[in-house]
């Protein structure tokens, strides 16, 4: 099946992915920032119907606060692993491109442990524009940044992960058949905050170093208000709190700024 022939949603990908398996902490300037670093990576599922195109929106419910952008590199498995060794695994990997891991902290507490809710609603995880052929990239040298409004808010590389992007992918699948099409979400670094509707997040993730500088090309959200809430008869209505709120923020002080110009503006 070809990309033109599927749902516009998966035509940066070879189609529409089996599995969407996340990193939560990977990057040491992410740990650091978060003042704590995890002995061994650690994983979530995000649904197939989560993933979108460049030039789309994602929508903040109403009675959501903290809709937060984490710009990412995202692992396209070429050929189906199961237990392979370390050494190998980065052959696994058919492309990579850029994601944009967005997640409601407001529900993070309702759903910790999952993050079915916070993470995987429609929109939340808008990849490409492109796919960069892996076999020619040293996978500790990729680099990813984001923007938001035009301004650069992160820029790291994976040599500044904590597990390599190899040992991810051998974790993995030692655990679970990593499929072809299957994507693998490497964690965000430092950097990521909140976004209000009307503000534009972009992501890339290129190999500055590479014969060409390939790149995905910038992945373009825009965030949008719902009208539409949360039906709290039927599920955990959103609710942030200081620590939530400094977790989306990226720290305390920038939280606390955050919620003085929201006074000012009121």
């Amino acid at each position: 099946m070809t990309a033109e022939s599927i749902d516009p949603r998966f035509a940066a990908l070879p189609g529409r992915p089996g599995k969407i398996i996340a990193v939560h902490l990977s990057y040491a300037s992410r740990a650091d920032q978060r003042g704590r670093r995890p002995e061994h990576p650690s994983y979530f599922l995000k649904p197939s119907s989560s993933v979108a195109g460049t030039g789309g929106t994602a929508e903040r419910p109403a009675g959501a606060e903290l809709l937060a952008f984490e710009g990412e590199i995202a692992l396209v498995i070429g050929t189906a692993a199961r237990d392979v060794p370390i050494d190998d695994a980065w052959s696994h990997v058919g492309w990579v491109t850029a994601a944009n891991d967005l997640g409601l902290y407001d529900l993070r507490a309702a759903d910790r442990g999952s993050n079915l809710r916070a993470k995987g609603r429609d929109g939340y995880t808008p990849l490409g524009p492109a796919l960069i052929e892996a076999a020619a990239l040293d996978p500790g040298a990729l680099r990813v940044r984001t923007w938001l409004n035009g301004g650069l808010v992160q820029d790291d590389t994976t040599a500044g992960l904590i597990f390599p992007l190899p040992q991810l992918v051998a974790d993995l699948a030692q655990h679970v058949t990593l499929e072809p099409g299957d994507v693998i979400l490497t964690g965000t670094p430092a950097g990521s905050s909140v976004a209000a509707p009307g503000d534009v997040v972009e992501v890339e993730v290129d190999a500055p170093a590479a014969p060409g500088r390939p790149s995905s090309g910038r992945l373009v959200t825009t965030i949008t208000q719902s009208e539409r809430g949360v039906d709290g008869r039927l599920g955990a209505l959103p609710t942030s709190d200081d620590a939530q709120r400094a977790e989306a923020w990226g720290s305390r002080e920038a939280a606390g700024l955050a919620a003085a110009s929201d006074r000012e503006a009121r």
